[in-house]
């Protein structure tokens, strides 16, 4: 039987072919870390997404909470009154509640206290977390911490808390004016941190916490699970060290900075992870605005009250010329500062034999309890201003044409940007601005230059006729941040 001759590969072919299945290996190498970088990629957005909607509804959680605090008319509890504008204090021990108090009024006891995680039951949400499975933590200024408050939260106070860009840029100055009110950070996953500690999130229970995982050391801090330090970076940039961990109000250097912050080594050529905290300030404009409207509201609802009770007629203003702790009203003061006191307007209501209006509040307004400031309202009194029409001024008999509504043009007050005219006005003053220059309002309290803007701050106090003022309503902007409401 004769056998066919195989002929031989030559040493062309050999290479050829051996360069052809090298060329699928690299091929399929380079593929397989292409999708294995997109799928890790893919994972890493997805993580930040629900780490982005974490904080956002925290954030307007916090927001809404500082919004509805409830006030109330009581005069004993200055300093501790609620206050529009209140924020919880941390929670410390990671049942989800806010702690009873975070220092003193003055921030100089319980700065340790103004961090802890986000106390989500007390702000009625869900069990928020991170893009890693971690609960959010959260830093609260001491000038709008809830517990123990500080005397004054009004437009001019600002937050306490400094904030840095991932490169060390200063975004918020918590020695200036736009210091941070809070913060809420997604502490994502454990690092060893700059300072060589190994992040330890770590609980045993019957020890140091329960099967819920609610530290029960004192102080809560003694459990790994509760010690900031194991959830939150460090790092040096700039020769400043911004710890995340801890901080100091009204520091220009101490503070929080965004992650994510990496330090390239060259020995190893990788980059090694210091700050993976992720950080959303809530600023005071983020917040102000909402608390004067809430404020305006408080304001609008005692006249609306009084008015009822008074045969649907306003008190006089008090004269902005008062600078003492007692704003009194004055007989033919159309517009002007919120009164304490009405006994011009009570006068002006004698229809030779008995008074018609009183010269108090209605026992429903906030602001005072009869005559006497609210606790919370002495903080705002003398940023509030009020105008009525003059169909509505104090006097003996009701308006008798329009008794409920102001629908009459040129017998009610004008107001830019409205469908309809008013009885009265409310006009709360926001932060003082560099431009135009009110930044020396301390010193000048009876002059409106320095607290509203747009033409707020001329109008006549008595007007020939409700058309001689026009009421500015608007959007804030640089040189503009009064808020008006009316009715």
């Amino acid at each position: 039987m004769r056998l066919k001759h195989r002929p031989q590969l030559n040493s062309r072919n050999q290479h050829g072919a051996a360069f052809i299945i090298m060329l699928v290996i690299l091929v399929l190498g380079i593929t397989t870390m292409f999708v294995n970088s997109l799928s890790n990629s893919a994972m890493q957005n997805a993580r930040d997404r629900v780490t982005a909607e974490s904080l956002a509804q925290a954030k307007e959680a916090l927001i809404g909470y500082a919004l509805k605090v409830q006030v109330s008319n009581s005069n004993g509890c200055v300093p501790n009154c609620p206050r529009p504008g209140d924020l919880p204090c941390p929670d410390t021990n990671n049942d989800g509640l806010q702690e009873s108090s975070c220092g003193n009024a003055s921030g100089s006891t319980g700065q340790s206290s103004r961090i802890g995680r986000l106390p989500w039951k007390t702000l009625g949400l869900p069990d928020l977390r991170d893009g890693s499975g971690e609960r959010l933590w959260y830093a609260v200024s001491n000038n709008f911490k809830y517990s123990t408050r500080t005397a004054t939260l009004n437009s001019d106070t600002p937050g306490t808390i400094s904030v840095f860009a991932p490169d060390g840029t200063q975004l918020n100055n918590g020695a200036s004016t736009t210091g941070a009110v809070a913060i809420v950070i997604a502490p994502s996953t454990a690092i060893t941190r700059q300072d060589n500690i190994l992040q330890d999130r770590s609980c045993t229970v019957g020890t140091n916490c329960t099967t819920a995982e609610v530290c029960t050391t004192t102080p809560h801090t003694a459990t790994p699970k509760c010690n900031p330090i194991n959830y939150l970076d460090v790092a040096t940039l700039n020769g400043i060290q911004h710890d995340n961990a801890s901080f100091i109000d009204s520091s220009v250097t101490d503070g929080f900075i965004q992650g994510r912050v990496n330090s390239y080594d060259p020995a190893t050529r990788t980059d090694n992870i210091l700050i993976n905290d992720q950080i959303l300030p809530l600023t005071s404009e983020s917040i102000m605005l909402g608390i004067q409207k809430r404020v305006a509201a408080e304001v609008k609802n005692c006249l609306v009250d009084y008015a009822l009770n008074n045969n649907d007629r306003y008190p006089w203003a008090a004269p902005t010329s008062e600078s003492g702790s007692n704003y009194n009203d004055n007989a033919a003061v159309y517009f002007g500062r919120i009164p304490d006191t009405m006994n011009d307007t009570k006068s002006d209501s004698w229809n030779g034999s008995s008074y018609q209006m009183s010269y108090q509040w209605e026992s429903n307004c906030n602001t005072h309890n009869n005559n006497t400031p609210s606790g919370w309202w002495l903080s705002w009194k003398e940023l509030v201003f009020y105008g009525v029409a003059r169909s509505f001024r104090p006097n003996d008999t009701p308006p008798s044409s329009f008794p409920s509504v102001c629908t009459t043009a040129g017998r009610c007050l004008n107001i830019n940007n409205a469908t309809t005219p008013a009885k009265f006005v409310v006009l709360v003053a926001g932060k003082k601005l560099s431009t135009p220059n009110q930044t020396n309002r301390s010193a000048n309290k009876a002059d409106r230059f320095y607290y509203l803007e747009g033409g707020n701050e001329s109008v006549s106090i008595n007007p020939p006729s409700d058309t001689s003022n026009t009421f500015v309503l608007s959007a804030p902007t640089d040189s503009f941040n009064d808020t008006l409401i009316y009715q």
